[in-house]
């Protein structure tokens, strides 16, 4: 299984949420916002969608799990608190995503096996203050089940990666010169 490692940025969105098992609560808060979009002839517009689990299954009662799905914030698509459709934005950071290609109802067991094998295994540490997101890359409307795209991010604690060393000797006294901290880079970059 292909995982890459990368710094996701925060984003605002627009988002519908539903309650109860991941199985049923993705279907109908997608359910809802698709019907929203379609009122306001706005589907076409959404390149890209996110879901967001915000429970963890093994926590919490599965009647009380919460998704949210979510779509970018641009012109025309905005909250609508009559309808239900209000706006947050979805946490940055680190995140170690897979690529999956085909049905969404592999998710769940995909997302399992990354949090349970893959990402240990990796070295990286889960970070269980944010949730996982999922991010839909093309429509299921127009694109078959065979050909979704979509990235399963698992949040990770940022990594903190050795570098060579230069060959100096002033650098030798101070280990820390050989450590990237990627928090402090996104912060410059900012």
């Amino acid at each position: 299984m292909r995982v890459t490692y990368r710094y996701i940025r925060p984003i605002t969105v627009v988002y519908t949420r539903a309650f109860g098992p991941y199985r049923t609560s993705v279907p109908a808060a997608w359910r809802a916002m698709d019907e929203w979009l379609d009122k306001r002839g706005m589907r076409s517009r959404v390149k890209q969608a996110y879901g967001y689990f915000r429970d963890n299954p093994r926590l919490t009662a599965p009647e009380l799990l919460r998704y949210d799905a979510c779509v970018p914030v641009t012109f025309g698509i905005e909250p609508d608190p009559e309808a239900g459709i209000a706006s947050q934005v979805l946490p940055g950071g680190s995140y170690a995503v897979h690529t999956h290609v085909g049905s969404y109802a592999a998710t769940g067991e995909l997302f399992s096996l990354l949090q349970r094998d893959i990402v240990p295994k990796r070295g990286l540490t889960i970070d269980h203050d944010r949730p996982f997101l999922a991010v839909y890359l093309n429509d299921p409307d127009v694109t078959r089940e065979m050909h979704r795209r979509t990235e399963l991010c698992v949040p990770v604690l940022p990594v903190q990666m050795p570098m060579p060393s230069s060959g100096n000797d002033d650098d030798a006294a101070d280990t820390r010169s050989n450590v990237v901290d990627f928090a402090a880079l996104r912060r410059l970059a900012g």
